[in-house]
């Protein structure tokens, strides 16, 4: 019982460890800009970008990009966690993401504050 028990401890422990390369292998890109529009029933998120992502090769995301949302996704506003339904159309944003079958999925996704009129 006891090896089965140690056979199963390792091959969780080898699985875990293979899982780890696996998503470390995944390149996480950084893009910022206004909040075009939200789909909460596709669960996505249109951002403009002007810049694009500089550290990308072909620096292709630029205008509106299209990011997928999922369970992971963390959406938050300083240290508050948001959801998807409190992002609203112009608010400035920074999306971190990855590709993953050709499309751009939202990793996290940082509301910034409102600038306060002097």
């Amino acid at each position: 019982m006891k090896k089965v028990l140690t056979i199963g401890l390792v091959m969780v422990f080898v699985m875990s460890v293979a899982m780890v390369a696996i998503a470390a292998k995944k390149e996480m890109y950084s893009l910022m800009g206004p909040v075009v529009s939200v789909d909460t029933a596709a669960k996505t998120v249109t951002v403009h970008s002007v810049e694009g992502v500089a550290t990308a090769a072909d620096n292709r995301w630029k205008g509106d990009v299209i990011f997928v949302t999922n369970d992971m996704t963390k959406i938050s506003m300083h240290k508050a966690k948001k959801t998807l339904d409190d992002l609203k159309a112009g608010q400035n944003v920074t999306v971190k993401f990855h590709e993953m079958d050709g499309k751009s999925v939202a990793v996290a996704i940082m509301i910034m504050p409102e600038k306060k009129a002097k």
